[in-house]
């Protein structure tokens, strides 16, 4: 699991979401889930679970507005931490980190890309995910995110 955001957003993988020990330890508040698997993580947590496949036609740039919304509610929280996860913590979990960091930290894609690769080297969004995400950026350019929300 590795850091996005000091003591705030994580990126992780479905294994790093099964360990309670290390949720325990980071003090995770709430889950983004975007793998298909289904956890059922205890009550303490918030979960939001949009089932995506990692497939050059899977459209994710609809729920970048829900997610990031999800993310804020966290980070708003004193104490909220936050892991977006999905089965290897590359592909659609990098995508959602990146959409967010663009939206609400005013990162170009390129940008966003450059410093969540320093964080975590093995990222890898699919091709059809970085096209999305140059969309959303160029909207986000242009309505100056988060407000585009």
């Amino acid at each position: 699991m590795s850091a996005i955001i000091d003591d705030f957003l994580y990126l992780g993988s479905l294994a790093d979401a099964c360990t309670p020990e290390l949720l325990n330890k980071l003090q995770i508040t709430h889950l983004v889930n975007l793998s298909i698997t289904r956890i059922i993580p205890d009550e303490s947590f918030e979960l939001l679970h949009i089932p995506l496949r990692d497939t050059l036609d899977e459209n994710i740039m609809i729920y970048f507005q829900q997610v990031n919304q999800f993310i804020e509610k966290c980070r708003q929280r004193k104490d909220g931490r936050c892991l977006i996860f999905c089965k290897h913590g590359r592909s659609r979990s990098a995508a959602i980190a990146i959409a967010y960091l663009i939206a609400h930290h005013g990162h170009s894609l390129s940008s966003a890309y450059i410093y969540l690769s320093k964080i975590r080297s093995s990222i890898s969004p699919n091709r059809n995910y970085l096209k999305q995400l140059d969309k959303y950026s160029s909207q986000c350019e242009q309505v100056h995110c988060p407000s585009f929300y």
